[in-house]
């Protein structure tokens, strides 16, 4: 398989979906970031530094991919996956509740 191919629910669950559902949840206005260094780094530079650290971790994960063994690299790949997949169902929560 390839990078791209390997990384569809990634890019689905952890760039796409927790990004739009954090954004939007921040920009209601009614909600806070709890992770401290993602809260101190949107105090500095606003909501949208976001998305350049979602493109910079993809650039670590292709490292990832490309050096890490198979083994490595699914596990890695799944726990981003499932770290999106509860971030976006946590965030979605909370912006509905």
């Amino acid at each position: 398989m390839s990078f791209l191919e390997d990384i569809k629910p990634v890019l689905l669950l952890y760039v796409v979906g927790d990004t739009l559902t954090t954004l939007y949840a921040l920009q209601t206005g009614m909600f806070y970031e709890g992770n401290p260094v993602l809260s101190r780094i949107f105090s500095m530079y606003g909501y949208t530094a976001l998305i350049p650290l979602k493109i910079g971790f993809m650039f670590v994960l292709y490292h990832v991919y490309r050096n890490a063994g198979r083994y490595y690299w699914n596990i890695t790949r799944y726990a981003v996956t499932g770290i999106g997949l509860l971030a976006t169902v946590s965030n979605m929560a909370v912006v509905h509740a």
